[in-house]
């Protein structure tokens, strides 16, 4: 593979061979790599690369060969989208699913709905002094009173 820069992989698609050098720039800094060396420190497994001017397809799994290492984006530079199975994100030992965040009320330190089609999502709570605000489908509120006094 010849040297490209991101503007000149429009049309390159193809695994990268080993000795392949790979030049990472935070903009003040430059590291050089090889293809094996970058993928023996952060992926593991069988993984093809493909570009094609727009995107990096990878085949295959990434996994980093050490634990609790590297990062994906970040304080700074964060990924706008991240999509995942409906089963699949795992924040240390505990399981996130789509079943547990549709199912399962979310309390918003937020302001109360102004009436009971105001914008929420299915099981978001609100309260002010006099109120509890549920919300039971997307945009529908109801809302009971709160004792004052037991």
């Amino acid at each position: 593979m010849a040297n490209l820069t991101i503007e000149q992989l429009t049309a390159f698609t193809g695994s990268p061979q080993n000795t392949d050098l790979i030049i990472i720039h935070d903009g003040d800094n430059a590291k050089k790599i090889t293809y094996a060396e970058l993928f023996n420190k952060i992926f593991s497994g069988s993984t093809e690369l493909q570009a094609d001017g727009s995107q990096f397809n990878l085949t295959g799994s990434i996994i980093p060969t050490t634990n609790i290492s590297y990062d994906l984006g970040s304080a700074e530079y964060k990924f706008r989208h991240l999509y995942l199975s409906p089963n699949s994100l795992y924040l240390g030992s505990t399981s996130v699913s789509e079943t547990d965040y549709l199912d399962k009320p979310i309390l918003r330190n937020s302001a109360i709905p102004s009436n009971p089609n105001d914008t929420g999502t299915k099981g978001e709570i609100r309260y002010d002094d006099n109120f509890m605000y549920i919300c039971v489908l997307e945009n529908t509120w109801k809302r009971f009173n709160i004792e004052s006094a037991w």
